[in-house]
Formats: C-alpha cells, structure tokens, sequence
C-alpha cells in the first residue's frame, strides 16, 4: 500500500464506529484528521498530529475505548511513511506510553452494558461527555470495557513489532526499544 491510497482510507473513516467512541478530550472525530496530517508536508500539523496522539489517545499513560482503534491506524500510517525523524519520535514515545501498562486478557467480545454505554457516548453531545463519564464510572460497565480495551491492545502487539522492524534504520534505537521494551514480553 501507498500514502495515497492510505490516504483515501483514512479520508473514508469519518463513519467508523470507533471514531465516537472517546479518547481524553471526547469523541475520537478528530483522530482520522490527525492521521491524514501524518501522511502529509505540513510540519506543524504532523507535530500537532503526534501531541493528539501522546496527549488524547494516550493520556498520563491511560488509554480510552478508541485507542486500540487509532493506535492500529497510527502503526499503518508509520509503517507506509515515516513522519520526519522528530515527529515519528513523538508517535512511538505516546506509542510506548500506551504500551506500559497493556495486560494479556482474554475478553472477546465487550458485555451488552458495555456496548450500550459506547453507542450512549457517540450520541451525547460533547458538551456533556463528562455526565456521560460520570454515569459509566458507576455503571459496572467499565471493568467489561477496561477488560475489552486490555484485550484489544494487546492484539495489537504483532503489529508493533512489524513496525519496529520495518523502522529499524529509519528510527533511532533508544526510540524503538522504548517501544519494544512497553509493547514485547
């Protein structure tokens, strides 16, 4: 695959469900804009880009239902073009980040409170996320979700390890074995 037709698939995730779901500022609706910044020239909007990845979809080493969902995105755009050396360090610093606290669970499929919670969520108005939140965080839906999210990210760990690979040479090595000592057993 090419930047170009990465582009087209990433222009076409504005309907996909995860993008509703929330990362550390609301609704993940931004994150296929930041993705598209990656594959483009524009410094300041790939800078821009990395913080939305090291600040909303990983956040003070906590990660939200998108994040599995961005992260994925996120290693697809790294692997078919690099971002410059200082922007591609940011991604994999919020990618080790996401990484350090990723546990092995077994949990396939999320509980109908769970997914309940997730459709109540990309239909509430930003504005009142935080009483959405509320609500959820005595709900006992979120031990399902965290166990589905744990689940989710830890799947992703072959894919991290074929982007390290496929960056080796291109990003330092403090940069990949930060990434390699988070996401690897």
């Amino acid at each position: 695959m090419n930047a170009t037709e990465l582009r087209l698939e990433i222009d076409g995730l504005g309907g996909a469900e995860w993008t509703t779901w929330p990362h550390a500022y609301g609704s993940a609706r931004d994150t296929p804009g930041h993705l598209a910044a990656l594959l483009g020239d524009d410094e300041q909007a790939q800078v821009a880009a990395a913080r939305h990845f090291g600040s909303a979809i990983v956040h003070q080493s906590s990660i939200w239902p998108a994040s599995p969902d961005a992260f994925a995105w996120l290693i697809r755009v790294l692997r078919v073009q690099p971002p410059p050396v200082e922007v591609l360090g940011s991604c994999l610093s919020a990618l080790a980040e996401a990484g350090e606290n990723v546990e092995d669970d077994d949990l396939a499929e999320l509980s109908e409170e769970g997914r309940k919670w997730l459709a109540r969520f990309a239909t509430t108005p930003d504005e009142d996320h935080e009483l959405v939140w509320d609500d959820f965080l005595v709900s006992g839906a979120d031990e399902d979700v965290y166990r589905w999210l744990m689940t989710r990210m830890a799947a992703l760990r072959p894919e991290v390890a074929a982007l390290l690979e496929a960056l080796d040479g291109v990003a330092t090595a403090a940069m990949l074995d930060d990434v390699r000592r988070s996401w690897l057993p």
